[in-house]
């Protein structure tokens, strides 16, 4: 087996591994609602090569010809817990069903983090579903910067905001209070750099308060996705105008301590970090 950068030539092998046993099959707006742009060839064409242009780390894990593997990471300057860091943050990690537990995640993870002190990252971070935690911790992922809960939050109140266009550079040294599905970089990344038309893109954008936000569509549910750099306290002009838009209920990462009526959690974020210097 053997680990090297992707490159466009490869997006007929990672869409292959990551459909691998599942029965995928209708639209690419469908296919796209059950998994992202890994189902189909055509989206994530696009998604790859919006990386590559970001100069993203995008890898493979090859064994006698075939992709059983791949690895996705973003670098950054971001806030951490209020410090500024640079970060390499894992976002796409998968392994072909049949070849897992044979130390192919493993692999990918130590390629990464070569590539990430190779480029002067401080810190390599990762949110990881719940079952995943152990394998990132015996990997020295022992740090929690982030703990947050998933939730619906009902639109409406006050819609004061202006509509602006959002550069990174602008919001990189703000903490994203609400929203963090990801790193803030991902998260920004996806909704101003990797959008696909028709299918995953960012309604809106612009200033709340002291606060920048982006409203993206949500495929396959309704609803809207919302994120906020800044303060969480310029969360509700940004749902009133959620609500002016026409749309009953945000999704979002908030605080764990944070409650508002009407409220829905449906699920956690905990970010991990590995400290590189």
């Amino acid at each position: 087996m053997r680990i090297r950068f992707a490159t466009l030539d490869d997006v007929g092998g990672i869409v292959g591994l990551h459909t691998a046993g599942e029965e995928v099959s209708g639209s690419l707006y469908e296919r796209y609602v059950q998994g992202g742009p890994w189902m189909a060839v055509e989206t994530l064409a696009i998604h790859l090569n919006n990386l590559l242009l970001d100069d993203q780390l995008v890898a493979v894990a090859e064994l006698e010809g075939r992709i059983v593997g791949e690895i996705e990471v973003l670098f950054s300057e971001e806030p951490v817990n209020g410090e500024i860091r640079r970060i390499g943050h894992v976002d796409v990690i998968e392994v072909h069903s049949e070849y897992r537990r044979k130390g192919i995640g493993r692999a990918l993870v130590e390629f990464a983090e070569d590539v990430a002190r190779e480029r002067g990252a401080e810190m390599l971070t990762v949110q990881p579903e719940k079952e995943a935690e152990p394998f990132y911790e015996k990997l020295g992922f022992g740090k929690r910067v982030f703990s947050g809960k998933v939730a619906w939050v009902p639109t409406g109140g006050e819609g004061s905001v202006k509509r602006m266009n959002l550069e990174w550079e602008a919001i990189k040294g703000l903490e994203l209070a609400a929203g963090r599905f990801q790193s803030s970089y991902s998260v920004w990344f996806s909704a101003f750099r990797d959008e696909i038309a028709g299918i995953h893109y960012t309604i809106e954008s612009g200033r709340a308060g002291n606060s920048f936000y982006a409203l993206r569509n949500l495929p396959g549910r309704d609803g809207v996705a919302l994120f906020l750099w800044g303060r969480v306290e310029d969360l509700r002009p940004v749902l009133g105008r959620a609500k002016l838009l026409g749309f009953e209920r945000a999704l979002t990462v908030l605080p764990e301590n944070m409650e508002s009526a009407g409220m829905r959690t449906v699920g956690k974020i905990e970010m991990l970090a590995k400290e590189l210097t």
